[in-house]
């Protein structure tokens, strides 16, 4: 990182130091990913539950059973559990971890390769 400070005449009293950001370790950016994509896939699973829950409650799959058992003289489709419902979410869950861990280390390298190029962000720091 490169610091320069600006004359506190220019300043008018207030230190300001530029900061830039060159690289950022892909290993550090992929363990946050993991904790972010628990956060989100925990997030995932209880939405799921829920909707589910009050779905069941407001009898929206028994009267989708009905409706289609009527037009087309067969058995309604909708054969949904609470059980299936979790384990499907919790695959989909799964999935997303992994998917988004290896993003976030994808994401570090493409920008260590693009600062390499541009120099990286630069940032402004200022004491008020």
């Amino acid at each position: 990182m490169t610091t320069t400070t600006v004359p506190p005449a220019a300043a008018k009293g207030n230190r300001v130091a530029t900061l830039r950001l060159r690289r950022i370790d892909p290993w550090s950016a992929m363990k946050t990913g993991f904790v972010f994509a628990i956060g989100l896939g925990l997030m995932y699973v209880i939405a799921a539950a829920l909707l589910y829950l009050f779905a069941s409650a407001a009898g929206v799959f028994d009267s989708f059973n009905s409706t289609f058992s009527e037009l087309t003289g067969n058995e309604g489709p909708l054969a949904f559990t609470l059980v299936g419902v979790l384990t499907v979410s919790l695959v989909f869950a799964v999935v997303e971890v992994v998917v988004t861990t290896l993003l976030f280390a994808v994401i570090a390298m493409l920008y260590n390769a693009s600062a390499s190029v541009t120099g990286g962000v630069s940032v402004k720091l200022g004491e008020d």
